[in-house]
């Protein structure tokens, strides 16, 4: 299974964990030891990464098929579920609607086993993700109760674009920069593996993963 890592820097370089490309490490972390098991597209993580707590989020959010209201949100309610992070903008007409989409139609192939999974979209343009934007986006993409899209300041979602190795959006009408991935937590709220969502992503093998990580 190849080592997989994206990141689309805005302005100076994110520091992200040594991979494939050698890059520098913020962690500590090394490429040094053997992958976790699952689909062979997904991107394994390395040693300093593999099996770590994921930063929990705490802010704010609002849910496929809710209101309009951004309620409190705390990935620590996730504990027992599996669930996907990603990083998105309301305003992006290229690969954040294709992640939505994906991210849906993985939650659809699940069937039955859907509600014990979740999806948590991390706004990375804040100025312009507002309650009734975000709303709207939901409803246009047709996202379930278990898609959950959280919203704040620049402020409030600084600590964790930086936790989630994220680069965010400037707050204009530019070409989408920011960072496009799909991180993989399990059960335990361990982060397990993390898929470039650059290009398109297979929802089968989210899937796939999903039922391994219930089983």
């Amino acid at each position: 299974m190849r080592v997989l890592w994206t990141v689309i820097a805005l302005g100076a370089a994110v520091a992200l964990v040594a991979v494939a490309a050698g890059c520098g490490s913020s962690s500590g972390a090394t490429n040094a030891t053997a992958p976790i098991q699952g689909p062979p597209s997904l991107g394994q993580l390395p040693a300093g990464l593999r099996d770590t707590p994921a930063p929990r989020v705490r802010l704010r959010a609002l849910s496929g098929g809710g209101g309009a209201s951004a309620k409190p949100f705390d990935t620590a309610a996730l504990r027992g579920r599996p669930y996907f992070v990603t990083f998105l903008y309301v305003h992006c007409t290229t690969t954040c609607p294709l992640i939505g989409e994906e991210l849906r139609e993985t939650l659809h192939r699940l069937g039955p086993q859907a509600r014990r999974v979740a999806v948590v979209a991390v706004s990375v343009q804040p100025e312009r993700d507002t309650a009734a934007a975000v709303h709207a986006w939901l409803k246009l993409h047709h996202e379930p109760a278990n898609f959950h899209y959280v919203i704040g300041t620049r402020a409030e979602l600084a600590p964790v674009w930086k936790t989630w190795f994220a680069s965010p959006q400037p707050g204009g009408n530019g070409p989408s920069i920011h960072t496009a991935a799909v991180w993989v937590v399990d059960a335990k709220g361990r982060r397990v593996a993390e898929v470039p969502a650059g290009a398109a992503i297979d929802p089968g093998e989210l899937a796939a993963e999903a039922r391994t990580l219930l089983s």
